[in-house]
């Protein structure tokens, strides 16, 4: 058998592949290099590249509104993300809003003013403690059991009391407003 010389783009493709199979030297102390870790991987969660889903970061915490919801004397807190509905019923808020169950599985109330779909899915689902809105009847919407996917259906938040919410057995009043 007759073997060739290598040549020198071979030879050249040979060191570029090996050159990223390299290991970093001992002469650091490793502990050092840790923190720079969590960055790099919390930035590629960010953008998605990640199978996994993204850990919530502070700037995502930072962009919802924390609210409450006052019923009857008590008071449920939630949250509204950042979507442009969510944005649209802060600036309405505070807002006294007549609510009546719907269906076993939801509180559902009129707004004043339709929400913002901008950016938005044409629908989606929703599970308990969800807040939404159905852009169709222009209505607020207290989740209280699951909802299968509604053209329609936009999630804006969640609340945190799911019994307070799915125990008002007749139509309600409640106050919606910024959190202090």
């Amino acid at each position: 058998m007759r073997l060739q010389k290598p040549t020198l783009a071979a030879i050249i493709a040979l060191a570029l592949s090996l050159a990223g199979c390299s290991t970093p030297s001992n002469d650091t102390d490793s502990t050092t290099e840790q923190p720079s870790s969590p960055p790099e991987t919390s930035s590629t969660a960010a953008v998605g590249s990640s199978p996994q889903p993204p850990v919530p970061s502070s700037a995502a915490a930072a962009d919802s509104t924390p609210i409450t919801i006052d019923i009857d004397g008590g008071t449920v807190t939630g949250t509204l993300s950042s979507n442009a509905a969510a944005r649209s019923l802060i600036e309405q808020l505070p807002l006294t809003l007549s609510f009546r169950d719907y269906g076993g599985q939801e509180k559902i109330a009129e707004l004043p003013e339709a929400l913002s779909l901008d950016g938005v899915p044409a629908g989606d689902s929703a599970e308990p403690l969800t807040i939404g809105y159905y852009a169709p009847d222009r209505a607020l919407v207290l989740y209280y059991e699951s909802v299968g996917y509604s053209r329609g259906i936009v999630r804006i938040g969640s609340f945190d009391d799911l019994a307070a919410i799915r125990d008002q057995t007749s139509g309600f009043t409640a106050r919606l407003a910024p959190a202090n």
